[in-house]
């Protein structure tokens, strides 16, 4: 069983494959030797010393029935594991897609971006400080996976722009797969920095099967807007005019 412990998730059903092709040439070898070539041997022949011969035989015949059980146990326990680790599996996605649910949310939303800009503005201009909104847009391709599936990559992108955040900078869901984040005291050439920390973790996020792509784009006060009203015009353009997302829960966009 140790042997099999060791062997990867996703080579098991491979091995199961070739464990049944194992297990039928055994059983074919034993039964053609027993039937084919001790049978006559044994019972064709009436001799004072043919007992010995038939104990063997049967001996033999008993060892070949324990070493296929053996083998088709071996085959039953692999198939089992599988099936165990496919439902472990199953029972992980469901989690953590309930997990982004909830994530997403408990994210304050696009009513809350609208009250937080403007008081945000007045505190940097009254400072003579800069004020950038990073607008992160989620894209999935046409066709793409399914609903819940959806869901897990859309908590999974919120949390890595959680992590590239700093404390004071604060994140929202401006719609249902468009991300926005306030970053108070930040210029233009600082939040360009953030922007390519956050696409470097999106990308790890999105993985080698491309699960999403995704668009960043930074309006700064003063160099992109003058007010916090053009801010917000142009943050609402590039989180509304995107129709990024097809088949979203409808739990994640209320």
């Amino acid at each position: 069983m140790k042997v099999f412990d060791q062997v990867e998730a996703e080579n098991l059903e491979h091995r199961e494959v070739h464990l049944s092709i194992f297990i039928s040439v055994i059983f074919a070898v034993l039964a053609v030797g027993t039937g084919v070539l001790m049978y006559p041997l044994v019972f064709s022949r009436q001799t004072p010393g043919n007992w010995t011969m038939r104990v063997a035989f049967f001996g033999y015949g008993a060892l070949s029935a324990l070493i296929t059980y053996y083998l088709w146990d071996r085959h039953r326990t692999i198939r089992l594991l599988r099936r165990q680790m496919a439902e472990e599996r199953r029972q992980m996605v469901e989690t953590r897609r309930e997990a982004s649910v909830e994530l997403l949310k408990t994210m304050p939303n696009y009513s809350s971006f609208q009250d937080r800009l403007p008081m945000e503005f007045r505190r940097m201009a009254s400072t003579t400080q800069k004020l950038s909104i990073l607008v992160i847009t989620i894209k999935f391709p046409v066709g793409h996976a399914s609903p819940s599936e959806t869901a897990s990559a859309l908590g999974d992108a919120a949390k890595v722009i959680a992590r590239k955040l700093r404390e004071q900078d604060s994140i929202y869901i401006l719609a249902p797969a468009c991300f926005g984040a306030v970053l108070p005291g930040v210029d233009l050439a600082t939040a360009q920095r953030v922007c390519d920390r956050v696409r470097e973790g999106l990308s790890d996020a999105a993985g080698a099967g491309h699960r999403f792509q995704f668009v960043l784009t930074v309006v700064n006060y003063p160099d992109n807007a003058s007010s916090a009203h053009e801010l917000l015009q142009a943050v609402s353009t590039l989180a509304f005019v995107e129709d990024a997302l097809r088949g979203m829960p409808e739990a994640v966009t209320q």
